[in-house]
Order: C-alpha cells, then structure tokens, then sequence
C-alpha cells in the first residue's frame, strides 16, 4: 500500500541426529553438499538481485539459468474479510495477493486467467465490494475533526502495543500530557507522526502513490477520505505538501514549520 512484494527464500535444514554415527568420511560428503547448496542459493539471489519483478510476480530461474519474473504460485488465504480488496471495477478478490496474481496471469495470456479485464484494473480499497455512499458537504465540513480523533487514539493504540517506532515515544508522551490537561489540539502529534509515516520518500510531501494504501484501508470506515485529500491538495499537483496537510488538519503555523524539519529527521 505506498506498493508491496513477495519474495520466496528457500531455506534447507539439516537433521544432525541423522550425522551422529556416520563416518567421518560421510560427514565430508555432506559438508561438500551443504557447501554446493549455499552456492546455488547465493548464485540465484545474484541473478535475482537486479531482476525487477511486478507485483504478483516473484523472480526464478529458467531451464538456461537466467533469471525472470513468473507469477507467484499460491497466495495464503488470510481468513479476514477485511483483507479482500475491491477493484475499480467492483470485483472482490480474497485478498490483494490473490489480485495481482491474476493480472500476472491474465499479462502472461496463462489459461488461469478469468477476467482479461483485471490487467487494467485496480484496488479500490480494502474489504468486500459494497455500497460506500456519497460524501456529503456537512460530512465533509465535520470529516477533519473527527479525523484527527481517531489519529490520535491510533498512535497511543500502537504505542501501547508496542507497534511504533521508538523514535515517535516523544510526541505519544506528549500528547498524553497535553489530553489530560484538555489541551485543544491534543492530537496535534498524531497529525505529524501521520505525515511523516506516509512521507516514504521524505521530500516534504505525499504523492498519489504513497497515500493510495493509506486510502484502500479506511475507505470503508470513512467514505470521506478521498474527497477530504482532494479538497487539501489546493494546487490539483497530485500531492498534498506538508503546508496543505497542516492547514487541512488545523495545524498553527508553528506546528506546519515543524512538521517541514521533524520529518526529515
């Protein structure tokens, strides 16, 4: 989401119980075997090193030894209707794997093709194909508060968790400090610790690409979300900068010019 892909490591165990009483000439062999091995699983991830596979592809080597992309062979069925994905064209698949392994399929003209249509489509968002609703002008008027309600309590849930990185501790203890003293804008932190997290590439804005998964996993609880990132990108440059974020939020001014140096470092 940001995009994701999935590489097959194979890995191989030795039984050493079966090592204790064969000879030492035996344990030779298999010392040479076990040698041979880690060479042809180094010599296939230097093959695969700069081998640049799509999504619902993973890198192999043909019958001549060069590397490719061929579709992944299965993907795991994660139980958890709120991991299916719809498409724009309003196909459910179990889950984005399952997805993109089609459109490999469907690219490589493969019989296990069902919908030719799936190479030009795309996610939508996480969780069956529903009815989502229209965004009305009042929800859209209301949408930035209540958003920054449940940032805020996101970051604290991860927090306690365990499931943040270390270096936003800081902001979680301030924003603790600053809710049980009613502070207003207590979820002030959270609305930078978001930016950063989907500034991926750090250049001081967030592209289609890097909000696109941030999207797919809310559309279904907040219907508003889209239009509400449309109506921050006042530019129409495709991007919403650091400055469009904190106005869109009610960031102050000095939030905004820290918010520009805190994600960078």
């Amino acid at each position: 989401m940001a995009s994701k892909s999935y590489i097959l490591i194979l890995v191989t165990i030795l039984s050493y119980y079966q090592l204790i009483s064969i000879r030492a000439e035996t344990e030779t062999k298999v010392e040479v075997l076990q040698n041979d091995n880690d060479k042809l699983l180094n010599d296939f991830q230097d093959r695969c090193s700069s081998t640049k596979c799509r999504e619902g592809e993973m890198c192999v080597l043909n019958k001549d030894g060069d590397a490719e992309c061929a579709c992944v062979a299965q993907c795991e069925d994660p139980k958890d209707e709120r991991l299916m994905v719809c498409t724009k064209a309003n196909h459910t698949y179990t889950s984005d794997c399952e997805f993109f392994q089609m459109q490999c399929w469907c690219r490589k003209n493969d019989e296990r093709c069902t919908r030719k249509e799936a190479v030009t489509d795309t996610i939508d968002y996480f969780g069956r194909c529903q009815n989502i609703g229209i965004c009305t002008d009042f929800e859209l008027e209301v949408f930035p508060k209540r958003m920054n309600t449940w940032l805020g309590e996101i970051l604290d849930t991860l927090y306690v968790r365990k499931d943040l990185d270390t270096k936003y501790a800081v902001l979680v203890d301030e924003a603790r400090k600053m809710k049980l003293s009613n502070t207003e804008k207590w979820w002030r932190n959270a609305v930078l610790w978001e930016f950063c997290e989907l500034d991926q590439t750090h250049d001081n804005s967030v592209n289609n690409e890097e909000l696109a998964r941030f999207v797919r996993s809310l559309k279904v609880l907040e219907h508003c979300i889209q239009p509400f990132l449309n109506h921050c990108d006042t530019d129409n440059d495709n991007k919403i900068s650091s400055d469009e974020w904190g106005t869109c939020l009610g960031l102050d001014k000095d939030d905004m010019a820290f918010l520009k140096t805190y994600c960078a470092h």
